[in-house]
């Protein structure tokens, strides 16, 4: 980093001591995250809650509606609607249109 960015020792203990960086070994760093780990673990947390209440569900397939208006205490922090559009993003349901609704299918 001191020789491909030029950085001066200051700023990398500057950067250290911000926690935005930890050191890896002599003339290394990892990039560091402050609360990436809470938002990872709260993220994973709530993506297997809402994968098990589909999976729970008859013939594993429940419309959009009514799982969003369902209670998940895991699924609180980042909201119902975040969470669902994870799983869809992810390709672990399928959206489904149906005449009642948006209907999301678990993937085999």
């Amino acid at each position: 980093m001191i020789d491909e960015f030029q950085f001066t020792d200051e700023e990398i203990t500057l950067l250290v001591n911000a926690s935005l960086i930890t050191v890896r070994d002599i003339g290394s760093w990892w990039l560091a995250i402050p609360g990436a780990g809470i938002f990872m673990k709260t993220f994973i947390k709530g993506r297997q809650a809402l994968l098990r209440a589909v999976r729970k569900a008859k013939y594993q397939e429940v419309l959009q509606q009514n799982l969003e208006e369902r209670k998940i205490a895991a699924v609180a922090k980042l909201g119902m609607s975040y969470h669902i559009m994870d799983i869809i993003g992810a390709e672990f349901v399928t959206k489904i249109q149906t005449t009642s609704g948006w209907l999301l299918r678990l993937k085999e």
